[in-house]
């Protein structure tokens, strides 16, 4: 008889990161179960360098997990991150911002600043030198064989820095405070004006660009030791608000993957980046992508946590589950059938569990969290109905939550929220035209659907918001993308059903 409850259960955290952050690696590690179509030796070994996926499918465990790996295969190997997102904070965002501006006049030809022609390819390919002489110099500078060019290598690198008082180091922070960059929409009157004074600075850009290169043309010739080296970049977000830095961030993260790309093909180190699904597609919509699509698409590792019998054990989803169990009682090997019972609200208990998620392991952590806050049923010793009926609450509030983070790549909060209010307290199987009804005439709400009607129907049913429903027949027939049905329908008997673990924070019946 098992002497566990819910409480004891290992949930983990909605972040791996954190979850590492906190010391629970261990049991991280021990719950982890690698997505079914994830070609980790193609990973490893450069052929495909970035992990790809929607919110809340592992980006960032799979990061740790193949760190981990590296670590296990050779204890010596060199593993280091980049944070996209904490590492640069807005201050150097802006001052990359306005370097990046300079940087791309003096390399355009017209000689025009202008925002849609930003490029931040060079900073980026300085912040990766940087890195690794960094990394090399925590490990005892073995990374690369100490010659001549590593001197001189550390040497051009070294002449740059983000801040610095020494007056030989060019500094990107004195240099952005030099030219003042509108926010807004490209450069104000007066900024231009204060180009045309600093003219003479522009040498000091023009050694910018060329320290850069330099340090390129000597990374090439490096000569790489034996010890494994890999650099994970993860936390690339950008987020819909200010027009302009959302655009600028959109493009620091394209520049970040084309110097990715670059710098993997000398062969000297492995740079593996993490995304969402969502920046993807906010980078395709909102700014120049400049054939961006070729290398998403030749070195993209999707996450999919597709399986064809929803109601199979087996499902990935309910390993992971099972493992997070396990963990607890270790000795008694606990089964499916000793914490569930056979059907909740007379469906089976599996099929169940996976229609409350998006097939996704953090459906698992939320869906544990929830259980464990409940102080009703957190010390029971099994999940019975009335648990999952209790959990439900706080469960659907966290789904919603997150919905909004995915959309928040695309939409404003407003604009989330003018949808999420046509919705609230309706019926969980709409359609656009029924939606569109519920907004007042002359609205704000009404304008911004007949303006963004098709992108919203696409954009809330690709991130699980809402899937497709066919009633006419005998039986239902279901679509929703997380289950690998690509693309929303709207004609031809195709409705809009609300998914289920949202339809309680937005007070829908079903």
């Amino acid at each position: 008889m098992q002497n566990i409850s819910i409480k004891d259960i290992y949930a983990g955290m909605p972040d791996a990161k954190d979850e590492i952050a906190t010391n629970q690696g261990k049991k991280f590690f021990e719950s982890f179960i690698i997505p079914p179509e994830l070609p980790i030796d193609s990973l490893l070994d450069g052929r495909k360098f970035l992990v790809s996926g929607y919110k809340g499918v592992g980006k960032t465990s799979i990061l740790y997990y193949l760190q981990n790996l590296i670590q296990q295969r050779d204890p010596v190997s060199c593993t280091s991150f980049i944070y996209f997102k904490s590492d640069f904070e807005e201050i150097k965002k802006s001052n990359m911002d306005a370097v990046a501006k300079k940087m791309t006049a003096l390399i355009d030809i017209s000689g025009e600043i202008q925002p849609n022609k930003v490029e931040f390819l060079h900073i980026w390919r300085w912040v990766f030198f940087k890195k690794i002489v960094d990394d090399s110099e925590e490990n005892s500078n073995n990374l690369f064989e100490n010659d001549d060019n590593w001197d001189k290598f550390v040497k051009e690198v070294n002449k740059i820095s983000f801040s610095s008082q020494d007056k030989r180091v060019l500094s990107l922070s004195s240099l952005s405070v030099s030219i003042q960059a509108s926010q807004t929409a490209g450069l104000s009157a007066e900024a231009n004006a204060k180009f045309d004074k600093v003219a003479k600075s522009e040498a000091a850009y023009r050694e910018l660009i060329s320290i850069v290169e330099h340090c390129e043309q000597l990374f090439q010739k490096l000569n790489k030791t034996d010890i494994p080296y890999y650099i994970f970049v993860d936390e690339m977000e950008a987020y819909y608000g200010d027009s302009e830095l959302f655009k600028r961030d959109l493009t620091l993260i394209r520049d970040i993957l084309f110097t990715i790309h670059r710098i993997n093909g000398y062969g000297k180190v492995r740079i593996i980046a993490a995304i969402r699904n969502e920046i993807i597609y906010a980078m395709d919509r909102f700014i120049q992508t400049r054939e961006l699509n070729k290398i998403i698409d030749g070195y993209s590792a999707p996450i999919r946590w597709y399986y064809s019998n929803t109601t199979s054990l087996d499902h990935p989803i309910i390993k992971i589950l099972m493992k997070r169990i396990s963990i607890a009682a270790p000795e008694q090997s606990p089964q499916f059938y000793d914490w569930f019972p056979k059907e909740i609200h007379g469906k089976d208990a599996v099929a169940y569990i996976l229609d409350q998620g998006w097939n996704k392991p953090r459906d698992i952590v939320r869906l544990l969290i929830a259980a464990q806050n409940d102080s009703l049923h957190c010390n029971d010793t099994s999940f019975t109905q009335a648990a999952f009926d209790t959990l439900r609450k706080e469960y659907s509030k966290n789904s919603l939550t997150e919905i909004r983070q995915e959309l928040q790549s695309l939409y404003s909060s407003e604009e989330i929220e003018m949808v999420i209010r046509l919705l609230r307290g309706g019926s969980k199987i709409t359609t656009p035209e029924q939606i569109r009804k519920n907004a007042a005439k002359g609205s704000k709400a009404r304008a911004f659907w007949d303006e963004r009607c098709e992108d919203i129907l696409e954009d809330f049913y690709r991130v699980g918001f809402w899937g497709n429903v066919n009633r006419n027949g005998e039986h239902f027939q279901w679509r929703w993308n997380h289950k690998g049905d690509t693309g929303v329908l709207t004609n031809n008997g195709w409705e809009l059903v609300i998914h289920y673990a949202l339809c309680n924070e937005l007070s829908i019946m079903y």
